[in-house]
């Protein structure tokens, strides 16, 4: 086992996730690419921005699960590049790599499409994890309509006043959660996510439950992982939302 990869797990954890990377530094390519393919990933790595957009665009949206994205980059930097991509492939998540993890940071990432970022240097593990969170464990924040119906059965007029009592109640529940991730204000999270975590259980979004969870209890404990977590929950909850008008409307 060569020396980065040392501390990652010997059981390869994104076995069949193909990343493309965009990195002008060498020695990042290195050890992107040494860290990614020790843990199964297929890895593909441009030098510049305008070379990741031009690959996903000849690719196709479906040819990468994930793309990793430098932020300071010659030709095109990382933020033109992500939106670039983003308008592409919108459901393809971009992850950005940035030596400042500050609010400013990620509010700048996030405009530019950015799912999330990361910090340099690379943390492996804290790579790893946040690749399979956006892809293998990506919550999707889709309801178990079988178990809703099953819950309730033969209520479909109290289903369906449940369903508008959550749009009408946590839709601004995804503008708190932004403006608390933006201003890293992480122990506002716990407030916002706790009764969040509740109405999900209720119609069966299990995912979404499960993520506001996490949040809650991040920021309970005062870790700088809520405010990412804030933001993932506050998509996760926008893809909700959409998911029960569709079937308001049906």
């Amino acid at each position: 086992m060569n020396e980065t990869s040392q501390d990652i797990s010997a059981t390869p954890r994104l076995t069949g996730i193909t990343v493309l990377a965009a990195e002008d530094d060498e020695i990042n390519q290195i050890v992107l690419d040494d860290v990614l393919r020790y843990e199964g990933a297929q890895v593909e790595i441009v030098g510049t921005g305008r070379a990741a957009v031009d690959r996903v665009t000849e690719a196709g949206p479906k040819a990468f699960q994930l793309v990793l994205m430098d932020i300071q980059m010659p030709e095109m930097d990382g933020y033109e590049a992500a939106r670039r991509i983003h308008a592409h492939s919108p459901d393809l998540p971009i992850i950005g790599q940035t030596a400042n993890s500050g609010a400013e940071e990620q509010a700048r990432c996030r405009a530019a499409g950015m799912a999330a970022q990361i910090s340099k240097p690379i943390d492996p593990e804290a790579l790893v994890a946040l690749i399979r969170r956006h892809t293998l464990e990506r919550p999707a924040g889709t309801i178990d309509w079988q178990a809703l119906d099953s819950r309730f059965p033969g209520k479909a007029d109290f289903i369906r006043r449940l369903l508008g009592v959550f749009i009408q109640s946590q839709t601004p529940t995804v503008a708190t959660l932004r403006a608390a991730a933006a201003s890293g204000d992480i122990s506002a999270i716990a407030p916002i996510a706790h009764p969040l975590k509740s109405s999900s259980g209720n119609i069966m979004a299990n995912a979404l439950m499960a993520l506001a969870l996490r949040a809650e209890q991040a920021s309970r404990q005062s870790q700088p992982e809520a405010l990412t977590l804030a933001e993932e929950l506050a998509t996760a909850l926008e893809a909700t939302l959409a998911e029960i008008a569709v079937r308001l409307e049906s």
